[in-house]
């Protein structure tokens, strides 16, 4: 990260285990939560190119067989909100099984780039409409990469209960495991009509600067045998902060489970004007 977290990552090193051991749990959360506030204003206005594939197979006592796949490359929008909520993410679908999806009338980057509440309801339906190239039998708008933050933004910690569930070595960072657990209700994730889906999780982090490096969410429905949306974290040695690299979901049915990977990469800003920056 740049500035006076990067300079915080360098002391960590002379830190080591000891005192990632004799922190509290309050103070990793107090650390994660001034991180995601810095996180929030750098990581606004960033696209990269996502290829993302999907799989079915059939669980064992069906045969066990892939029965599906699909590919899917794409530009990942991370903007912030017209009303200055959080971030949010959205997937423009450009080319489905080396397929090219016909132009819209409006681009995704045209509709960002206007900043209008109703410019991002547009962009918001238009999310909603690429998830119909998701294959197996679950509908799903979760399986964007920072979902797992948007719920774990300091405005909303009140909801969850949260529980140190040990300590990792992860890629050469030391780091604090946090377990998270909605506990209010309505939920922040819902099934689209107005049902719960609790969230649960957890979430890999730096201690000493509060930086995030790995998150894993799920969410309590009574119609999926199991539900897991990992993603990592990486430095971005060009925008100098950590960025999703790879996103994993897995969605188990009662006779299948439905799996994808993500990778992203050439991250950029993304102006105002609606031109991506590209490399030179």
């Amino acid at each position: 990260m740049p500035g006076r977290l990067t300079a915080a990552v360098v002391v960590t090193l002379g830190l080591g285990t000891v005192e990632a051991q004799s922190l509290s749990l309050e103070t990793v959360l107090e650390r994660f939560s001034t991180y995601l506030r810095e996180y929030e204003t750098q990581v606004s206005e960033l696209a990269a190119e996502e290829q993302y594939d999907q799989w079915i197979k059939r669980r064992p006592g069906y045969g066990g067989a892939t029965v599906g796949r699909r590919k899917l490359k794409s530009t990942y929008f991370l903007v912030r909100l017209p009303d200055g909520r959080a971030w949010y993410g959205f997937r423009d679908v450009g080319s489905v099984d080396g397929r090219p999806v016909p132009a819209r009338s409006r681009s995704m980057s045209q509709l960002l780039t206007q900043r209008s509440v109703d410019a991002y309801d547009e962009a918001q339906a238009l999310t909603r409409e690429n998830a119909k190239y998701n294959i197996g039998g679950v509908f799903r708008t979760i399986n964007i990469p920072l979902q797992a933050l948007e719920l774990l933004l300091p405005e909303y910690r009140h909801r969850f209960e949260f529980s140190l569930a040990g300590r990792e070595r992860l890629r050469r960072q030391d780091a604090v495991v946090v377990g998270f657990r909605e506990r209010v209700l309505p939920s922040l994730i819902s099934d689209g009509f107005g049902g719960d889906l609790p969230a649960h999780g957890r979430v890999w982090i730096e201690p000493a600067t509060g930086t995030i490096l790995r998150t894993e969410l799920g969410v309590v429905a009574a119609y999926l045998k199991e539900m897991l949306v990992r993603v990592e974290y990486q430095r971005d040695s060009r925008l100098q902060m950590f960025v999703p690299v790879e996103m994993e979901e897995v969605y188990g049915l009662d006779i299948e489970v439905v799996h994808g990977r993500a990778h992203y990469r050439n991250y950029r800003r993304f102006e105002t004007t609606g031109r991506l920056i590209t490399d030179p």
